[in-house]
């Protein structure tokens, strides 16, 4: 009962993060098909997943593995692997960061990022002003750039 109903929160809160971003959710058939294939290999165990359209170039597939919300951002480049973290297992160096550095911002998503070999945290706040930010941490949790997005 406790896994499902960590399946059913992980999904809403993965369909949130999704649909908060701003990127068009796709069926399956209108992805590149090197992309799908890709995700079928690399994860075969993987039945339900969601993918969304990032732009043109880059599409996003959501999934849960193992029990562990994750995305995988495909591009013509690379890919990008992505581990949700929950908000209780983030370190607090992180934290601690983003409260003195803006206070009253709110944390919708961190996530540990693998991007060519090189793992980052990646933390999503919005402002008090209502900016989109994501924070970019080294893995020991310090603080390395900030970028504003949509």
């Amino acid at each position: 009962m406790k896994k499902i109903f960590l399946l059913v929160l992980c999904s809403v809160v993965l369909f949130s993060c999704a649909t908060m971003k701003g990127n068009k959710m796709v069926n399956e058939r209108d992805v590149p098909e090197r992309y799908v294939n890709d995700l079928k290999k690399q994860r075969p165990n993987i039945e339900k997943r969601t993918w969304e359209m990032v732009d043109s170039n880059s599409y996003n597939a959501n999934f849960v593995d193992n029990g562990n919300q994750m995305r995988i951002k495909y591009t013509k480049a690379s890919t990008e692997t992505c581990w949700i973290i929950p908000f209780e297992y983030v370190p607090s160096q992180i934290t601690e960061y983003i409260n003195s550095t803006y206070p009253k911002s709110k944390i919708s998503e961190v996530s540990i990022v693998d991007s060519r070999n090189v793992k980052t945290y990646n933390a999503s706040i919005v402002t008090k002003k209502k900016e989109r930010k994501v924070l970019e941490f080294d893995i020991n949790g310090s603080f390395k750039s900030e970028r504003i997005t949509k």
